[in-house]
């Protein structure tokens, strides 16, 4: 039986692996903190927890149906497929956009002078 339950386990942490699921707060997806951390795969359209008590109740996953969940081992999916996981990955993906642009324009800046405690003072 254990060894059911540890090949389960390895299955699903290849699957991660496979899906390139991140390993998040809940409040990288816009979530409340106390929901804990989650993984997504913005690729495939999910949001996974071991915890899903709490994502349940802190995260406003309690009212996400049977139909778009599945639960393998201690591992719980939502599917992008209930507007509630699906606005959770587009607040993951805005976020991680508006991150990046922020630190693309930065480097611009900085390769523009536009930081003077950047700049190296000869003076």
């Amino acid at each position: 039986m254990w060894e059911l339950q540890e090949q389960i386990e390895r299955i699903v942490d290849e699957y991660f692996e496979d899906s390139a699921a991140q390993r998040v707060s809940a409040e990288a997806v816009g979530l409340d903190h106390r929901a804990g951390y989650l993984f997504i795969s913005t690729e495939e359209g999910w949001i996974a927890s071991r915890n899903t008590r709490s994502l349940e109740y802190y995260g406003g996953f309690e009212y996400i149906g049977e139909e778009h969940r599945v639960t393998v081992g201690e591992i719980t999916f939502y599917s992008s497929d209930h507007s509630r996981v699906a606005d959770a990955i587009e607040y993951y993906n805005d976020e991680h956009q508006r991150k990046e642009d922020a630190e693309e324009q930065q480097r611009r800046d900085e390769k523009n002078g536009l930081y003077p405690d950047k700049w190296d003072d000869v003076n």
